[in-house]
């Protein structure tokens, strides 16, 4: 459902409407976004990453790259990319969508924390020198 949701919630987000925002400065978050993603991406092995809020069997604990900064950097990306989307087509309800999709990824994360503290015993020393999900901040 969570999956299903957040797509969801990404179509909503990228459906155009009149154009009466900063279009660089939206272009510039979402290609910041973007590269964010690329980053933890290359910080990761292929096949690590799972849709899903569950860890793949045999996957590996991520700590380098952006992993040293935070424990979600995808998810980061991720809103970070849609945000510059909203700030091109700004709209009550792409706001709305925005919020939702920061609140179902909190969910989501911290399911997927469950998951990683019992797949990964070291898990919990990791999350302890890390930001949750914005560098620096939260």
């Amino acid at each position: 459902m969570l999956v299903a949701a957040q797509f969801v919630l990404f179509a909503v987000l990228l459906l155009p409407c009149e154009r009466r925002g900063w279009f660089m400065t939206g272009l510039a978050g979402v290609v910041l976004g973007l590269a964010w993603m690329g980053w933890t991406m290359t910080a990761n092995r292929p096949g690590n990453f799972n849709v899903r809020p569950e860890p793949k069997p045999g996957s590996r604990l991520a700590t380098h790259g952006p992993y040293r900064l935070m424990r979600h950097p995808m998810y980061f990306g991720v809103l970070l990319s849609f945000f510059g989307c909203l700030i091109v087509w700004p709209a009550w309800w792409k706001l709305a969508a925005w919020l939702a999709l920061v609140v179902l990824l909190i969910v989501k994360a911290h399911r997927e924390e469950t998951g990683l503290r019992k797949q990964f015993p070291e898990y919990a020393e990791y999350a302890r020198g890390r930001r949750f999900l914005v560098p620096w901040l939260w």
